[in-house]
């Protein structure tokens, strides 16, 4: 487990979350944008499914964490929220025994995480969780994530609406949607990391994902863990065995979990991963250097905003005026 206090751990004012995305991210997300019709399915999305009437079935389903409702949570969901510099959203414990956590709500994000997933980690671990399902909110991740979610019902409909025809398209815009969803969880574990600051904490988070329980959480190794990402990655030799690689990843929502542990702890030793963690990132557009906390080096920041930009409604990116957003790739 990290020894390190809230205190001791660093924060990233102005991050632009670019600095964040995952190369496998930003393919699928250029691959999905590419997509006929794309546009026509986000705005029925947001039209047959709204949001609204999610958040209140949430509401009524679920407790809401606040500083008087699981205090300890509540410092989590701050600290998470300071170190990535996000605005704080709202965060739900769900009654279910499946560990889980999911964000929801495209323009009013809130985070719901699960009683199984808190009775089976510990404090790092829940915290890397939280941090998680912000790094989602920061890079403009929700809408499209909970299309994801919805997908499969929203082709139904407009292929009935539209004879079958918009079915036809609709299988394509699922196809692709479901590969970015499976692709975007890499760069919201960057933003875990950055967070908990200990690759560590994140290998032995995923190591509970994969098979930890209540019984055997004090008898689990993550270096053993670690050995079966490198066996995993000899499984590549022949072509037959990436045919069953493709096969595995097609069914499921999340990349494989042992790639996952992988990833990152990659990424923790590169001098990408450092840069930012020593403060050398690129800020977002609009970013103050008088917002900075001090806890890191801001002589990169830009402290004016560039005349002609547009707020992406989506994710709140800021860019030249376009079409769509370069980030989350809503429609502006």
């Amino acid at each position: 487990m990290s020894t390190a206090q809230p205190k001791a751990r660093r924060r990233f004012p102005g991050l632009d979350p670019v600095s964040l995305q995952h190369p496998y991210d930003r393919a699928a997300l250029g691959a999905l944008q590419r997509v006929p019709g794309l546009d026509i399915v986000i705005r029925k999305f947001i039209e047959l499914l709204p949001e609204r009437v999610a958040y209140i079935q949430n509401v009524a389903q679920t407790v809401r964490v606040s500083k008087t409702q699981c205090p300890q949570l509540y410092g989590f969901l701050r600290e998470a929220s300071a170190i990535l510099d996000v605005r704080e959203p709202e965060l739900y414990v769900a009654q279910t025994p499946v560990p889980n956590a999911f964000t929801s709500g495209h323009n009013h994000p809130y985070i719901v995480v699960t009683t199984g997933l808190l009775d089976l980690l510990n404090e790092d671990e829940v915290l890397a969780v939280i941090a998680h399902e912000i790094g989602h909110i920061k890079s403009g991740h929700v809408l499209y994530k909970t299309m994801a979610r919805a997908i499969s019902l929203l082709v139904t409909i407009i292929s009935e609406m539209t004879l079958g025809i918009g079915g036809l398209v609709g299988r394509g815009i699922e196809a692709a949607l479901l590969e970015w969803d499976r692709k975007s969880e890499f760069t919201a574990d960057r933003a875990a990391l950055l967070a908990v600051q200990d690759s560590q904490v994140m290998l032995t988070l995923m190591m509970k994902f994969a098979g930890g329980t209540l019984f055997q959480r004090d008898q689990m190794s993550a270096s053993e863990f670690l050995k079966q990402a490198d066996l995993y990655e000899e499984v590549d030799i022949s072509l037959l065995d990436r045919v069953y690689k493709a096969f595995l990843i097609a069914g499921v929502n999340h990349p494989l979990t042992i790639v996952r542990a992988r990833e990152i702890v990659n990424w923790s030793g590169t001098s990408e991963y450092n840069d930012i963690f020593e403060g050398r990132y690129p800020r977002a557009a609009g970013y103050n250097t008088s917002q900075s906390n001090g806890n890191v080096s801001t002589s990169s920041a830009s402290s004016e905003t560039d005349s002609g930009l547009v707020r992406c409604p989506h994710c709140g990116r800021e860019q030249t005026n376009r079409r769509y957003c370069s980030l989350c790739g809503g429609m502006l």
